[in-house]
């Protein structure tokens, strides 16, 4: 897939400034190192990903500092009957972010990815979640993720994540550049309700799927390391 087609969809709608797409498009070698460097750090594929060129933010509460600003999130959908799991780098973040952050966040990003992986796998249901004939799986931040050291070898890029998220992602300079370059110029935001934090998808499509047999192989070996 295209990673910048939304983007250039919504410059040619007139949403997005054409700079700022030129900028995302200018940093795109930044989050393709960031992806190169978690594959090789963990050994395995980066799921499929994409530019999102509004900024996703949260009206329940700040959990991407003060702006509630979610810079990047893993979006589970399905097609023709399957789960794929997508993860959504906002265009804000690879414009304004530093090579350091974007690393962080493709790297914190891919923890949500494996552990999503994991509970649809195994059906692993958390105590929140409602089990119904539907799969309800809340992807919240902190909650749903796998520690950074037992999917990277790399101990600059474990410490990378430790030190760029406690809990939510810690850059104040990167909330600054967002507030006074994307909101106060009126580019586009999308709010995001608690109802689209929660994947909701049938019991059978979620059997059906299949996933990467390396990433389950990874789970497998997180799993019986823990037992």
């Amino acid at each position: 897939m295209d990673p910048l087609v939304l983007l250039d969809q919504a410059v040619a709608q007139g949403k997005v400034p054409r700079a700022i797409a030129t900028k995302v498009r200018k940093r795109m070698d930044v989050v393709q190192a960031a992806v190169r460097r978690t594959e090789s750090a963990s050994g395995l594929r980066y799921p499929p990903y994409y530019i999102e060129p509004s900024l996703p933010c949260s009206r329940t509460g700040a959990e991407y500092g003060q702006m509630g600003a979610l810079f990047a999130r893993v979006i589970p959908t399905t097609v023709t009957g399957s789960v794929v799991i997508l993860v959504q780098f906002s265009a804000a973040l690879v414009a304004f972010g530093t090579r350091g952050t974007i690393e962080a966040v493709a790297a914190h990003e891919f923890t949500h990815y494996v552990d999503l992986v994991r509970k649809m796998s195994t059906k692993d249901i958390a105590s929140d979640e409602v089990v119904t004939t539907l799969y309800e799986a809340s992807f919240r931040d902190a909650e749903h993720t796998v520690a950074p050291k037992l999917i990277f070898s790399e101990k600059a890029l474990v410490s990378l994540v430790s030190r760029k998220f406690k809990d939510d992602l810690v850059d104040a300079a990167l909330v600054k550049k967002v507030g006074d370059l994307w909101v106060a110029k009126n580019l586009p935001i999308h709010w995001v309700g608690p109802e689209e934090n929660t994947l909701r998808v049938p019991m059978a499509v979620v059997a059906a799927s299949r996933f990467d047999p390396a990433v389950l192989a990874k789970v497998a070996e997180i799993q019986k390391a823990h037992r």
